[in-house]
């Protein structure tokens, strides 16, 4: 966002400035593709100061709260920062204290795993390569997350693992969702995924909330008292918004998302304040293609209340979700508020864009904001 608002103003008409915690910055799409050899963690992280371009502000600290009547921001180390136009990009955070159990399983790392993290994904990765035999889960804790196929990916790429390992028939493939169809849940998507899933010979299970994760006895159980035995767990926690959101007052809902209107990004309160990406509670996909066109829609905006103009532009929920269904094959799920774009097919072409091409395309031109 601030390298599009760069191009678009002259460095007389705007002063940007980034606020960010992190001396680096991750890929974190290719977190998936790390556990199955297709990715490796050097080319997943870079310094977040290399990415910016030239007269843009950044300053390493962390925002503990927002005051929009005061137009100011509170930081940790630095107080406070007055604004006259503010982007909320704080994203997702992992919620881990539900369900009852997978905190505690993440931490011993023996059979409870996710790759939301590098760590954590490490650790799946070589979890993966040891595996000899038996019952993978891939379970959703609580929706939303970001990206809806991300952990759908992970099952289908386990078993074709599995399979290419020559251990397939030892195996058992699980996945459970807390919705009424397999993520994305969008036609013609969810159908056709499903059948895929059939076909493979993956269980699906529909309308599960995981409230207890026994770790050492290896048994997921829902609010209802069903029961899944799992080997190997890979969970996607709960998501929540960030914490400065809540302690916020009047920025975001009681679960931090940041409440603003979905076509413009605008905040429902406050009109010099806007949300982009997964820190939204807007109905579209959280994934950085999805962030990707909502910075082209508000860099447009911004530079015309800037300029005392009338914003036109909008963002109708556009999103592309590549899924890798199995190795060598991908589909693409492509869709907007109202409609689904592209067709609900495999392809070996789609698969080696989203292995080899999506990568640098993030990197030179996506965070450049050159695409």
């Amino acid at each position: 966002m601030a390298n599009r608002m760069r191009k678009e103003l002259g460095r007389n008409e705007a002063e940007i400035t980034i606020i960010e915690r992190s001396h680096n910055h991750i890929y974190q799409p290719g977190l998936g593709k790390l556990l199955f050899g297709l990715e490796k963690p050097e080319n997943l992280v870079r310094p977040t100061k290399d990415l910016l371009l030239k007269g843009i502000n950044l300053i390493i600290d962390e925002v503990t709260s927002i005051d929009p009547k005061g137009n100011k921001v509170i930081t940790a180390k630095y107080g406070d920062m007055s604004y006259d136009y503010l982007v909320i990009a704080t994203g997702a955070r992992l919620y881990l204290d539900e369900p009852e159990g997978m905190k505690e399983g993440l931490e011993k790392g023996d059979n409870v795993f996710t790759f939301y993290t590098l760590e954590g994904t490490i650790k799946l990765r070589d979890a993966l390569q040891k595996f000899e035999g038996g019952t993978i889960v891939s379970s959703i804790a609580e929706m939303p997350i970001k990206c809806l196929g991300a952990p759908l990916k992970f099952i289908m790429l386990a078993e074709s693992a599995m399979q290419r390992k020559g251990i397939r028939n030892k195996c058992k493939f699980v996945f459970t969702t807390p919705t009424l169809s397999v993520p994305p849940n969008i036609e013609p998507y969810a159908s056709a995924l499903n059948t895929i899933l059939k076909a493979r010979g993956i269980e699906v299970i529909l309308d599960f909330t995981p409230a207890r994760i026994e770790a050492e006895n290896g048994i997921l159980e829902d609010f209802r008292g069903n029961r899944v035995e799992f080997d190997l767990l890979c969970i996607t926690p709960p998501h929540m918004g960030e914490e400065l959101i809540q302690n916020s007052e009047g920025i975001g809902d009681a679960l931090g998302w940041v409440p603003c209107y979905r076509d413009s990004l605008m905040h429902r309160s406050f009109n010099n304040i806007y949300v982009i990406g997964d820190a939204g509670n807007f109905p579209s996909a959280k994934t950085a293609s999805g962030a990707r066109i909502q910075t082209k829609v508000l860099a447009q905006r911004m530079k015309a209340h800037i300029r005392g103009e009338v914003p036109k532009a909008t963002y109708d929920g556009h999103t592309v979700c590549p899924i890798i269904t199995k190795h060598g094959r991908a589909m693409f799920a492509e869709f907007n508020y109202t409609k689904s774009i592209s067709p609900a097919r495999e392809s070996y072409i789609k698969w080696l864009i989203d292995v080899y091409m999506i990568r640098p395309l993030y990197w030179n031109f996506m965070l450049k904001g050159r695409f």
